[in-house]
């Protein structure tokens, strides 16, 4: 085994076969490089703790700004109700109209089922039946238009020496020409459908009978409640009045 040589005191007398030299220059260089060694390591300590409770410490957010935060949410919100006030009682209002729209009643009309002597186009060189009555219509004391040709060239009867209906009129006095090429009973009700329009007792036209409204019939001023089912006879007065219940 070579000697080894140590120029420190540390290891004086550890070995006997070991050379030591008993330097006081390299017991100072190695005792400073020692030092310093150890200065670094406290140092290299020292930084690592601090980045330690800096991590643990974080730095808390500027003051102002959380305060503007605050306010732009704050105004936001703001925002938001006014416009809710603004534009949402609009739309409110719109679905309560057009629900009020989609409610409303649509009345059932005699007309949309029509007597079959309704669709009948008579034939003028042979009629087995040529009567006359004269109608009058009254809505709440007011006298209503029966107009000129009801039943003459319609959609069903418009062919020539055929153009007319069982039931028609040739002027707006309310006559009421009732033919017939055979020999049959003619129910007014058929003349309010060859017109298009309701007729029985529940109601005329659009007007309904109801807690507050009446309707009443009368032949030749007698009150009669055949309504539509009435059967035509030449040469009455018939009256419909829709009007007020007396209190």
């Amino acid at each position: 085994m070579s000697k080894k040589e140590y120029r420190d005191s540390i290891h004086q007398g550890d070995n006997i076969d070991v050379k030591v030299v008993n330097d006081p220059k390299a017991i100072i260089e190695s005792y400073e490089l020692g030092k310093q060694a150890n200065k670094n390591f406290k140092n290299s300590k020292r930084k690592s703790k601090n980045k330690s409770i800096k991590s643990k410490n974080p730095k808390p957010k500027n003051d102002g700004t959380i305060f503007w935060s605050i306010i732009t949410t704050l105004s936001l919100v703001a925002l938001l109700v006014l416009l809710a006030q603004q534009y949402g009682g609009d739309l409110i209002s719109q679905s309560a109209d057009e629900s009020s729209e989609n409610d409303e009643i649509i009345l059932a009309s005699t007309a949309d089922d029509p007597d079959p002597i309704a669709q009948n186009c008579l034939d003028h060189s042979g009629l087995a039946r040529h009567d006359h009555s004269n109608l009058n219509i009254y809505i709440n004391g007011v006298e209503q238009a029966i107009p000129s040709s009801i039943g003459i060239n319609t959609e069903v009867c418009n062919q020539e020496g055929g153009n007319m209906h069982a039931v028609h009129t040739h002027d707006a006095s309310g006559k009421l020409h009732i033919e017939s090429n055979e020999d049959i009973d003619i129910p007014i009700g058929v003349f309010f459908d060859i017109w298009g329009v309701h007729f029985n007792e529940t109601g005329i036209f659009d007007y309904r009978v109801n807690s507050t409204h009446e309707l009443i019939m009368t032949i030749d001023g007698v009150a009669n409640y055949d309504f539509d089912d009435y059967l035509l006879v030449d040469g009455k007065e018939i009256a419909v009045v829709y009007q007020e219940r007396a209190v």
